[in-house]
């Protein structure tokens, strides 16, 4: 085993409160301002110099995130600039191991005190193995951002295909096509439900435990919001797995791959695509059809989609509800014009679908390291 040391959490790193900043106070800049669980916008001022590690202190505990410019952290957050000699980012890696969700101390909110880390005893590498724990762990994570970065530009290139054709209607032979009530002849406007199979998702009730699993065999992706939003365009793993026994005895829906997903309350609009049969939670509307040329059309119409056209039918938070979805205008262009943009953009999806299933891939083998190596079970 290498060589470790025992210390106080206090010793390790020391986390501060995050800074106050009103939403209406943001003036556009270039710092990140960063919230408990992601970057939230940028603005014209920073707090903090890099490198910074920010976690979560109010609302979302757990994720960790490793900003290397100046930033603004929030006051939902915890972040360090004093790494007590440690390196940063393997400081970033064990927060990660330490999961530190279980530290919440809030009784309604969930909240994360640092007071409460402080004499927690922790076992670390020297400085010399820290730096090379960091290495193997960045290489797995640089692959991961390097593939991010073709997905986005994948995804755009998909995106300025859309607007151009179906936006600024500027398809192939628009030259020659008339126009009726703003829209080309031949093309129709339907509702969702007369193109797709419409359902919702569900959850089974949470005091059943063995409903629930974080196991991928033998189980069903269960996918929330979160895992929408972590996974790009195609989701391929998620945070939690329904069991067989939930989905039969609570009567959820399995939704088959290549079905197109929008999410419809508290985040309106996040939008992604099954990879294999799969289920969601009731925040999560399924667009299913048997017709494959309409997939890549219905996820970017989807995305590009005016929520704030539909209303908002929740007091509480943003939302709508499944009637107004499902009754949602879908504006339907030429089955010709359809398989010409299936055509053009297949092998664009083709390529995210396989740098996401690699970037899926490539996170399960880091996250299997992660404990190993901090353990220092795993020699380096």
């Amino acid at each position: 085993m290498s060589d470790m040391k025992k210390i106080t959490f206090d010793e390790f790193v020391r986390l501060n409160r995050g800074f106050d900043l009103p939403e209406s106070k943001i003036v556009d800049g270039e710092y990140p301002v960063v919230a408990s669980t992601n970057i939230k916008a940028y603005h014209n001022a920073y707090k903090v110099k890099p490198p910074v590690v920010v976690t979560g202190r109010s609302g979302s505990l757990g994720k960790v995130q490793y900003i290397d410019s100046k930033c603004w952290p929030l006051n939902t957050s915890l972040y360090s600039k004093d790494f007590r000699g440690n390196n940063p980012k393997y400081i970033y890696y064990f927060l990660q191991m330490m999961h530190l969700e279980q530290y919440n101390a809030g009784a309604g909110v969930p909240t994360l005190n640092q007071n409460h880390l402080q004499q927690l005893k922790i076992v670390v590498h020297d400085i010399d193995e820290q730096k090379k724990v960091s290495y193997i762990l960045s290489a797995y994570d640089n692959l991961i951002e390097n593939n991010n970065k073709r997905i986005k530009l994948l995804e755009q290139m998909a995106e300025n295909l859309y607007k151009e054709w179906f936006v600024r209607f500027r398809f192939p032979g628009y030259e020659h096509v008339e126009f009726e009530s703003g829209i080309p002849k031949g093309w129709e406007i339907l509702r969702a439900n007369q193109l797709f199979d419409i359902t919702i998702g569900k959850t089974p009730d949470r005091k059943i435990f063995e409903y629930f699993s974080n196991i991928p065999e033998c189980n069903y992706p269960w996918i929330s919001i979160s895992d929408m939003r972590s996974a790009s365009t195609f989701v391929f793993k998620t945070k939690e797995y329904l069991t067989f026994n939930a989905v039969n005895t609570c009567n959820v829906k399995i939704i088959p791959k290549n079905t197109v997903l929008v999410s419809f309350k508290l985040t309106v609009g996040q939008v992604a695509i099954t990879t294999s049969d799969m289920c969601t939670n009731e925040a999560i509307a399924h667009f299913t059809t048997d017709n494959a040329t309409m997939r890549e059309y219905i996820y970017l119409y989807l995305k590009k989609f005016q929520y704030s056209d539909l209303g908002n039918t929740s007091s509480i938070g943003t939302a709508v509800n499944s009637k107004i979805i499902k009754n949602m205008k879908i504006i339907l262009p030429s089955s010709e014009l359809l398989n010409r943009f299936h055509d053009y953009v297949y092998s664009i999806f083709e390529e995210i679908r396989l740098l996401n299933e690699t970037s899926s891939n490539l996170t399960k083998q880091r996250d299997m390291l992660l404990p190993r190596l901090m353990s220092g079970k795993l020699e380096v």
